[in-house]
């Protein structure tokens, strides 16, 4: 087993009297979402044994990770990246159904088939070095002490609401993606819905059921792709993340790797004038936001992002209705720097979400850059030996993570042997 010098505060005198009830694994993975169940099915494949060679705590009260929290409006059918756990396919589940009820249920039959016995809920407060090859955690199920930690714990707990001038003044409703319940909470509310990516537009489509009154802004212009999004695709996206991320860079968000995708559905809401930027938050007053682009008819084409300039300089004016959306108050216009005023009642922060990673912090693993440097495996941390991360940088996509789970549990085993 690899020897690295101490990274903790803590020595094995601080925590002498905790040993007695802390439990002890070789390994120990933190997470049970897609990543983390990954790993454990790779471990168990290799013959260690789940409660006595390795264990899994999860925050959650149940299977499920993220997924258990997604808005039940969210079919099946309609969500992103469901991908099958190793060995045990998913095969024909309803697509109807809300994607947290069958993913949850499927992870949890993957859980009992393998008798992982996860350790639930145990959210894990911090994990510190005791001494060289031993890591020591702390969990609201009891203490644990291991040789190697596979952290898996994704992003969902740390959502991310970026600052605005004014925002503390806004007297509305606001919600996350990880608050949205529903669409009918909208009804007949004017909504300012904020974020570049697929959940951005995933809720400007759903809130059109709901109401004629939707703004759709961010802090960068759309980002549109209209090739192919195909496995040769994938790994160059995968590669190019890898690259950031073995260079210590924090990653950076989904959409600015990949892009929206540029398809017949997003197309029809396009033309309908739904999926229509209209420029960048400069601040918010009690119940409007004042926002510097192209105008409450999203006039300016060149706004919209390259990739549906064209389209929309072509379009038929009558089919292409910009106007539908957004009012301009009076005493406020276009003459200074773009800027103009709408009423909102709602904010939809479709902003995203940080890497859920403060229980690391006692570690130091960060680097100058910003992020935590990996070795070129894309799961080992550079900054202290038997750590491993899945659902990080690349594996952040459930097909990524699947891989990444696999890769960290057999570096994991052969750290430990």
């Amino acid at each position: 087993m690899a020897s690295s010098t101490t990274l903790s505060p803590m020595t094995l005198a601080d925590a002498a009297q905790k040993f007695g009830t802390a439990k002890h694994f070789d390994i120990l993975i933190i997470g049970a979402g897609q990543a983390g169940l990954s790993a454990a099915g790779t471990l168990h494949r290799r013959g260690l044994i789940p409660g006595k060679d390795f264990a899994i705590v999860d925050g959650n009260d149940g299977p499920g990770g993220a997924w258990r929290h997604r808005w039940q409006s969210l079919t099946l059918g309609r969500a992103h990246g469901i991908h099958d756990l190793p060995n045990f396919p998913l095969e024909h589940p309803d697509t109807w159904r809300p994607a947290s009820d069958v993913v949850s249920e499927y992870y949890g039959a993957y859980e009992d088939h393998l008798g992982l016995k996860v350790i639930r809920p145990a959210k894990v407060k911090a994990a510190t070095r005791l001494q060289d090859n031993l890591y020591y955690l702390t969990t609201q199920a009891g203490d644990f002490t291991t040789n190697a930690l596979i952290n898996a714990t994704g992003t969902w707990e740390t959502p991310h609401i970026p600052y605005y001038p004014g925002l503390e003044n806004f007297s509305g409703t606001q919600w996350h993606t990880k608050t949205f319940r529903d669409v009918e909470d909208f009804t007949n509310q004017r909504v300012l819905v904020v974020g570049g990516g697929a959940s951005a537009t995933q809720f400007l489509m759903m809130l059109k059921q709901v109401t004629n009154h939707t703004v759709w802004v961010s802090r960068s212009l759309p980002r549109w792709n209209a090739g192919l999004f195909d496995p040769d695709w994938g790994r160059k996206v995968e590669q190019r993340v890898t690259t950031q991320v073995t260079a210590g860079y924090a990653p950076r968000s989904v959409v600015s790797n990949t892009g929206l995708a540029l398809d017949q559905h997003s197309l029809r809401y396009i033309n309908n004038g739904t999926l229509v930027f209209r420029g960048f938050i400069d601040s918010f007053w009690e119940h409007e936001v004042v926002i510097n682009g192209p105008g409450p008819d999203g006039a300016t084409i060149n706004s919209q992002g390259p990739a549906v300039n064209d389209l929309l300089r072509n379009a038929d004016p009558a089919v292409l209705d910009l106007h539908r959306n957004t009012e301009i108050l009076p005493g406020h216009g276009t003459d200074i720097d773009h800027q103009w005023v709408t009423p909102i009642d709602t904010i939809l922060w479709a902003t995203g979400f940080r890497h859920s990673l403060d229980h690391l912090e006692p570690l130091g693993l960060h680097s100058e850059r910003g992020g935590i440097q990996v070795e070129q495996d894309g799961v080992t941390a550079a900054a202290a030996t038997g750590i491993f991360l899945v659902g990080y940088g690349a594996s952040a996509s459930t097909i990524g993570a699947t891989r990444a789970g696999r890769r960290a549990a057999v570096a994991a085993i052969r750290y430990t042997e």
